[in-house]
């Protein structure tokens, strides 16, 4: 088997093109519309947050050795997986002003944690339907979760203590 032969699985712009574009004007906007509860600065860090945990979990599985998947109509790299490492930034964003909004502590950061855990699921399960994630050599979609709830307690471990050594000025 070529580890590197290039599989093609569509070249019309269509379901999963428009996800991605969806998913990225819906979660930009609802950043901008959102009332504003860190400097810009923080913003931007917490969106990158969101993109490069997407970036570094999708290559640590998604090429050779492991190869699981691959993204949108190709298993070259493209454009439009590009832009779905963007789309991440929102959720990223999201997940900690949820949890700074609500203020929540103890168990209920676990319970937390694993509420997103399962609101990535669904997200990747819509994505898989819609052609973005293509999953192959026997990954499937329930290994997903461990990787979530690892990704966002680590992540929010990092946000926990950020707020606590530099707290933004609001």
């Amino acid at each position: 088997m070529n580890l590197f032969a290039i599989v093609q699985y569509d070249q019309s712009f269509n379901s999963n093109e428009w996800f991605i574009l969806a998913s990225l004007v819906a979660g930009y906007t609802l950043i901008l519309i959102l009332p504003k509860r860190y400097p810009p600065a923080y913003t931007l860090l917490f969106l990158f947050i969101g993109i490069n945990s997407g970036i570094v979990f999708d290559h640590t599985i998604s090429i050779p050795p492991f190869d699981f998947y691959d993204v949108n109509d190709s298993s070259k790299f493209e454009i439009y997986d590009f832009l779905s490492y963007i789309m991440y930034g929102p959720f990223g964003y999201l997940f900690f002003y949820l949890y700074d909004y609500l203020k929540l502590k103890g168990y209920f950061t676990f319970l937390y944690i694993v509420m997103w855990s399962i609101i990535a699921m669904f997200v990747e399960g819509l994505a898989t339907y819609l052609g973005v994630f293509h999953y192959k050599n026997g990954y499937q979609f329930v290994y997903s979760f461990p990787f979530y709830f690892y990704i966002q307690s680590l992540t929010l471990s990092l946000f926990i203590i950020l707020m606590k050594k530099a707290p933004p000025n609001k």
